[in-house]
Parts: structure tokens; sequence; C-alpha cells
């Protein structure tokens, strides 16, 4: 191989080796999706959301050599669909030899992230493709504002407060249930987000996205700790419902939800309501909305049809938005939101992880959430509004401190994958600052 293409290989080499491990330790059973055609390499490399420093050439390669030493396994092969409409390229797996060489070097998930260079601002079309854009003024700020969000966010780190088996029995429960990441794991290595925007136009979405406790399941997320401690997590009540109010110079209620509620303090059946009430606000049309996840006709007494017509009965006010998109633009306004949360959080150096339209934070700061959220809230919108806090269950941290839900024998004889992913990050933070001393 030419000298001048040897580090466009090794870095195809490293990405290849990197994302394999990555699926190993998200779960052993995970498989990776490689494409290997000219074509597609070479328009992915092209693309602001492909890998600019892969070459089809060397990419292909490094592939062949990977699979010729026997590091990496076809585990289901690629197949054609002659409809073109569900063909699935080649998915791998690391082989035992690649996951004990890499053990050999110490890696942990903790050493890997996301490629810094990896596009932060992402612009989809109607049918979520992503579209490629020239120079945007807002998408460059945006994107500046990003950076500083994800260093924070490397700077700390967030895992859960259960043991593996813990983690895989809840997977488990959820099987099938659920289509995105979390009902099949958890990649601890995916701690920085990115924004989505949508339908083609920078006033549509915006939301983050990326990081593993977005899509966590919320029954687990009271388990989340930020560097080993105890978090909590606080959420605007009822948002959307609170925007419009106020866009309309209405008064805001204390829970927008409560009218379509059988019985007051149900969060099961409030919970259906709010994913009734924002996908009708999302929606082209009311009649065409689909079943929302987990809905439960027991719960509220009426099947999906019956009921998403009795929550759109409910809001006469409102009868302008159902049906009619809107949803996307109210996104853009709470991602705006939560950016200006963020960065405020990452300017006192303190962790704060977005999910939506709620933040998870060390649980002495939720006074300090509580009023930045409110005040965000007001700065765009002229009014304030209510928040709703639910504290996280179980802390636990490292040298003589004991979990508050373990006993000092369990401790002394256990050590669990969280305890071993904090030391490996702690540990990895601590040679960086040593290298970059010693400089």
């Amino acid at each position: 191989m030419r000298s001048e293409a040897q580090p466009l290989f090794e870095a195809s080499v490293r990405a290849i080796v990197l994302d394999l491990f990555r699926a190993y330790e998200s779960d052993p059973s995970l498989e990776v999706g490689i494409a290997s055609g000219q074509t597609t390499i070479q328009k992915s490399s092209k693309s602001r959301y492909g890998a600019s420093f892969i070459s089809a050439r060397t990419f292909i390669a490094a592939l062949k050599a990977l699979r010729d030493a026997e590091l990496m396994i076809v585990s289901t092969p690629h197949w054609d669909d002659p409809a073109g409409q569900n063909s699935r390229v080649t998915r791998y797996q690391a082989t035992q030899a690649l996951l004990e060489g890499v053990a050999h070097t110490g890696a942990s998930v903790a050493d890997l992230r996301r490629n810094r260079n990896a596009e932060g601002i992402r612009l989809k079309d109607c049918k979520k493709k992503p579209v490629e854009y020239g120079e945007v003024a807002f998408a460059n700020a945006a994107r500046d504002r990003l950076r500083i969000i994800n260093k924070m966010l490397e700077n700390h780190w967030a895992d859960l407060a259960l043991t593996d088996d813990q983690i895989a029995d809840e997977l488990k429960l959820i099987a099938g249930k659920r289509d995105d990441e979390a009902s099949q794991s958890f990649d601890f290595a995916a701690r920085t987000v990115y924004r989505v925007f949508n339908n083609c136009d920078w006033e549509q979405g915006g939301r983050f996205y990326g990081a593993w406790w977005i899509s966590c399941p919320s029954k687990l997320r009271q388990s989340i700790l930020i560097d080993g401690k105890r978090t909590v997590e606080v959420d605007y009540s009822g948002l959307h419902a609170a925007m419009l109010y106020a866009q309309e110079g209405m008064a805001i209620p204390d829970d927008p939800y409560e009218r379509c509620l059988r019985q007051k303090g149900n969060k099961v059946e409030r919970g259906l309501v709010k994913q009734t009430f924002n996908a009708l606000l999302n929606a082209d049309k009311i009649h065409g909305i689909q079943e929302i996840d987990g809905y439960s006709a027991e719960a509220t007494g009426k099947n999906w049809p019956e009921f998403r017509l009795f929550v759109a009965s409910q809001y006469p006010e409102f009868e302008p938005h159902f049906g009619s998109g809107i949803g996307l633009r109210l996104q853009r306004f709470d991602s705006d939101m939560a950016e200006d949360v963020i960065l405020r959080f990452a300017n006192m150096q303190y962790g704060c992880l977005p999910v939506h339209d709620s933040f998870i934070v060390h649980h002495g700061l939720e006074d300090e959430l509580n009023d930045m959220m409110v005040e965000a809230f007001k700065a765009k919108f002229g009014v304030e509004c209510r928040v709703g806090v639910s504290s996280g269950i179980g802390e636990v941290l490292l040298s003589d401190d004991l979990s508050i839900k373990q006993s000092i024998e369990e401790r002394l004889t256990s050590q669990h994958g969280f305890d071993l992913r904090l030391e490996a990050f702690r540990d990895r933070r601590s040679r960086i600052s040593e290298l970059s001393q010693s400089e």
C-alpha cells in the first residue's frame, strides 16, 4: 500500500474495530452493519454526515484485512431486495481473538466516544432522510454551542445503578414492546448528543438525540447516576400545552392534562393523555394517528379511536392546532430552551443530561435546575410555568462510601459493571490530565 494511503487504511481499521468492540460491550449479541460497496462508501465519505477520513479503496482493504486475519466474522449476509425497499447490508461481529486483543490494551467502554468531527447539526426531509446543506449561519452557530455541550457531557460519566444482570432482566421485560435502541441494549459509549431538524426546515424540530439516556425507559431513568452520584429529573409540566396557552395569552393550568383524567393523580392515564395530546399536535390529520406505544384501553376505559377523539374534544381552544403538524415547531422552541439550560450547566462545569423536555442532574442541584427551566420558559414566552420533579433512587459511591441500598457484606463482596466503568472513566481522565500537564 502506498505510504500516503497508509494513514487512511489505519483510520479505517481503527473505525471498524472500535465499532465492533462498542457493539460487543453494549450487547454481545449485537451485530454491526457495514456497507462495502464502493459507490456507497464514496458517497458516504463525501457527505457531511459521513466519515471524511475514509476512502473507498482503503476502507474495503481494511475490511478484507480484518476478515482474512479472522478478527471479524460475517454474522448475517447481505440481502438485495428485488423491490429495492428492504435490502440489508452485511452484518459483522468481533471474533474472540479481536476482543482479547482489545482487552489486552486495557481498553474499556469509557475510552470510546463519538468522533468529534461528526456532524452534530442534522437536517432531515419529510421522509426522515438526511439532507445535505451548505454554509448556514444558524447551523454554524448551533454547532459551536453543541461542542460546548458535548465537552461537558464527555467530562462526566452517566450510568445506571443496576447490575448487568438487572439491566438484562429489564430489557427482557420490554423486548418487542419498543423499537428504539433502549429495548436492545444500553450503549454507555453513546454519551454525546446531536440536534435533528425536520422537514428541510430549520424552524422545525431541533431536539437532542444520540445519548443512551434519551431512549432509556422512564422506569429506569430514576436509576441513573452521574459520576456515581444520585440524580434528580425535572421536567416541564405539560410543556407544549403550556406553550400554546402562553402564545394565546391564556392562563396556563397547573396540569393541562387533568381535564381528561377519570381519576385525578393517575400517572398511567395522565401519561397516555400527554402522549395522545402531543400526537394530535404532531399529526397532519387527526384521523390518521396510529395508536401510541403502550396504549391501554383498560387504563382509559376507551378503545384507541374513542380515546383519540375524546382527548381532542377536551381542548376546543386548540382545535385549529390538532392535525396541523405544529408539534415540530413547538419542538424548536423547547429544544432552544433545552440548549439554554444545558449551556448554563456547562458553564458551571456541572453535568446535565437532556431528555427532550426534561433534564437529569445531581440531586443537590434540583433548585438551580428548577429556576433555570422556569427562567428559560419565561425568556421565550414572557410568563412562568410549572415544572415537575422525579427523584432518583440509589446512590452508589466508590472508595469507602456504600450504596444506600447495599449492606456492607454485599458491598465488600461485589463489584458491579457501573463501578468498573466509572473507575475506567476516572482513570482515563486522570491519564489525560497528567499528559496535558507534562506537555
